[in-house]
């Protein structure tokens, strides 16, 4: 991997080859985005806010080349390039500039609770868009022989219901995970070993302990989650990765196996999606507690920054 990190980071050239390369076979394993993405942040990294910028802007121009050549849409690919790169720079230049995955996250947060708020500007009643697109889905490909289509239209009321939050909280997190690849990627070339440090050390601040259980409470009220019940749901994505750092940290700390972890990953994938949910539980109760700093020293917690 540090190979092939070393050969993207090159050039601009390299690094805009393999951004769009990656963006492009995302069109057909799209966990491959958060590479594209975290290769955009990378680069902005080593390189600076305005070489970042110039690598998005030529990025994009080749995806809507390709776009053209490929699929006859040349502005929708280099449109979607820029929808994609563009906040990938943004959090990059927050991280450069700030040294802090915290206060980087959290802006991934803000950003991604926009992209809740723009739904419901744009879409008016995103519920009934995302549950008109899911049941055309279902009537495609579900056999109600084998699910009832009463079970469906069930488990179709309740996903459109939270599809706002959950596309928010999706967005949320394929970014922290591309800052997190980038910054891996980055300490694998200079520093090996400084973005585990880092990331046992996430924390996120203190009004986001309070922000979090006021947008719990503001979405109870009213027939549906509504828009604040919405921003709640992205808000817990901090407190998930919380939740991994505090998991992480505990685990390096008192020396144990690496195996816990794999447990735990384990754990959170079969177990989803509550054992999401107990994770970022876990991650906010931290927040007040800080079980990190009672096993270092055994002293007074210090409290969320």
């Amino acid at each position: 991997m540090k190979a092939l990190l070393t050969l993207a980071m090159k050039g601009r050239g390299q690094a805009v080859m393999a951004i769009v390369v990656s963006a492009m076979l995302a069109l057909l394993i799209s966990p491959l985005s958060i590479v594209s993405n975290g290769l955009v942040v990378l680069a902005t990294l080593r390189n600076g806010p305005r070489e970042g910028l110039l690598v998005v802007v030529l990025s994009a121009a080749a995806m809507a080349v390709l776009g053209g050549l490929i699929f006859r849409a040349p502005q929708v690919l280099g449109l979607l390039g820029l929808m994609a790169w563009l906040p990938a720079w943004g959090l990059a230049t927050v991280l450069g500039r700030s040294g802090s995955l915290a206060r980087t996250l959290e802006v991934a947060a803000v950003l991604g609770m926009l992209v809740v708020a723009a739904q419901y500007l744009w879409l008016g009643d995103p519920a009934a868009f995302w549950g008109g697109l899911l049941q055309e889905y279902m009537q495609a490909s579900w056999d109600p022989a084998v699910i009832p289509e009463a079970e469906q239209r069930a488990l179709l009321h309740q996903l459109s219901t939270w599809m706002p939050g959950g596309i928010g909280a999706v967005w949320t997190l394929s970014m922290a995970l591309a800052v997190f690849f980038a910054r891996w990627g980055q300490a694998l070339l200079a520093e090996p070993g400084a973005f585990g440090r880092e990331f046992r050390q996430l924390r996120v601040s203190r009004p986001w302990l309070v922000v979090l259980p006021l947008l719990l409470v503001g979405g109870m009220f009213g027939e549906g989650p509504g828009l604040v019940g919405q921003l709640y749901v992205v808000v817990m994505v901090l407190f998930l990765l919380q939740g991994l750092s505090m998991a992480h940290a505990l685990v390096t700390g008192a020396g144990a196996s690496r195996g816990w972890l794999f447990g735990l990953y384990f754990l959170l994938i079969v177990g989803l999606p509550h054992s999401m949910t107990a994770l970022a539980a876990a991650g906010y109760i931290d927040g007040w507690l800080d079980f990190r700093a009672r096993l270092r020293g055994g002293g007074s917690p210090s409290g969320p920054e």
